[in-house]
């Protein structure tokens, strides 16, 4: 039994709660509150969504992240798209924040392509305006050599000096074949798509050799367009020749943007389209 003058303990269910945050202090805090603060703050209650979601604070916010975004308020929609009266409406310079903040989130980088260079082999012939071969040969994307200080581009280099093939006088055609060889796809059924199929001057493969007993003579062809369209692409043949007979001693194939070649993983995301 308790005894008389013995104080009464208070179950902790009943104890009292500490009082709320007086709602004057509240926008007392929140100019010194981030985005994602403010927004967390602004979802407790409607008081603090009033303290919280005030204009002049989002208002700050853009001028400090995305002050260019301040010259689309006119073009902003009245509504923020809540059809339940029951939802608190965003201020406009918050949606206007949301809206910058999520072209960031957006701006997401290229998947890795689902072709490897494993899957893709290259079949390139050269022969004269009349259709006889000067030199053929197909090769294995991952097995043609790498062009010296063009590590990570989709450029190759296929040495051809044991051929003994001479580019003679005349013009002459080339035509390169990209092939999907790899059995993962469609029970390994191949899948080819043309690269290029371009003439190449006379006069380019004359003036090609120089003093020096070598040089080389490319051409370069537009590639076809992917379904989505995209960047502009060409393809690039170089023949490196020596000697006055001009004998191929390399062929080197690429695919190039605006004058530079692209990244090995940006060429196989352009020959998916085609051969997956």
């Amino acid at each position: 039994m308790r005894r008389v003058g013995e104080a009464t303990a208070v179950p902790a269910a009943r104890r009292a709660l500490p009082p709320p945050t007086p709602w004057e202090a509240l926008p007392l805090v929140a100019p010194f509150l981030d985005a994602a603060s403010l927004a967390a703050a602004s979802c407790v209650s409607t008081s603090w969504h009033a303290a919280f979601a005030a204009d002049y604070l989002w208002a700050r916010l853009c001028a400090q992240h995305y002050p260019s975004a301040l010259g689309l308020l006119r073009h902003l929609p009245d509504t923020d798209g809540c059809s339940s009266g029951r939802q608190q409406r965003s201020s406009t310079h918050c949606r206007l924040f949301a809206l910058f903040r999520s072209a960031s989130i957006r701006c997401r980088a290229l998947p890795a392509p689902r072709l490897a260079l494993a899957d893709v082999a290259f079949a390139v012939d050269v022969s004269t305006a009349g259709g006889e071969s000067i030199v053929s040969f197909a090769v294995p994307a991952a097995e043609a050599g790498g062009v010296k200080n063009a590590a990570g581009l989709f450029l190759f280099g296929i040495d051809l000096s044991d051929r003994n093939a001479a580019i003679g006088p005349g013009e002459w055609r080339v035509r390169w074949t990209a092939v999907r060889t790899g059995n993962r796809w469609d029970g390994g059924a191949p899948v080819a798509v043309l690269m290029m199929d371009a003439k190449v001057p006379a006069a380019r493969a004359a003036g090609a050799v120089s003093f020096g007993g070598r040089g080389e003579a490319g051409v370069a062809a537009r590639l076809p367009a992917p379904g989505c369209g995209g960047e502009r692409l060409e393809a690039e043949v170089v023949v490196e020749l020596a000697g006055e007979e001009r004998l191929v001693e390399k062929v080197r194939l690429g695919v190039m943007c605006e004058c530079r070649y692209v990244g090995a993983d940006e060429g196989l995301r352009y020959l998916q389209h085609f051969l997956l």
